[in-house]
């Protein structure tokens, strides 16, 4: 396992302090984006609970429009409001009931939000460090200019 080391930010000169500084702004958008993604991602599971819920509660010979693609619809009825198609990850379907269809979609959406709580407290720390890196690099950049003034 590696060690990890520590940085004295303020023995950095100026230049590094900066290139330090846009890896961290890199790594900030990179886990803002994750974030964005794994929302997006419980949004749509939570159509799906939204889905079977609506579907259970509506009337035997409801009408309803299939999709075939995000923009093509078909007609259809439900021949079951009980029996579906769950996607469990990387193509596989399985056949559940509505509550344990559910039940899989809500495990789904506890994952992501155990994930996502991890990921913001990773934007914390980096915002944290950011922030620290800003205040060394304004005080070198006037303590450089105190420098050049005493110099004239």
């Amino acid at each position: 396992m590696s060690q990890l080391q520590k940085i004295d930010l303020n023995a950095l000169p100026p230049q590094q302090l900066v290139e330090f500084r846009k890896n961290i702004d890199q790594e900030i958008a990179h886990f803002t984006q994750s974030l964005q993604a794994l929302q997006t991602a419980q949004s749509k599971l939570k159509d799906c609970i939204s889905s079977i819920n609506n579907l259970e509660k509506s009337k035997d010979n409801d009408d309803m429009l299939v999709p075939l693609t995000s923009s093509l619809y078909i007609p259809g009825k439900s021949v079951s409001k009980q029996d579906y198609l769950v996607d469990i990850g990387t193509g596989y379907y399985v056949e559940k009931n509505a509550e344990d269809a559910r039940k899989v979609y809500d495990k789904k959406i506890k994952k992501l939000d155990e994930d996502g709580k991890k990921l913001k407290d990773i934007l914390v720390q980096k915002n944290e460090i950011l922030n620290g890196i800003n205040l060394i690099l304004r005080r070198k950049v006037i303590e450089m200019e105190k420098q050049q003034e005493g110099q004239k």
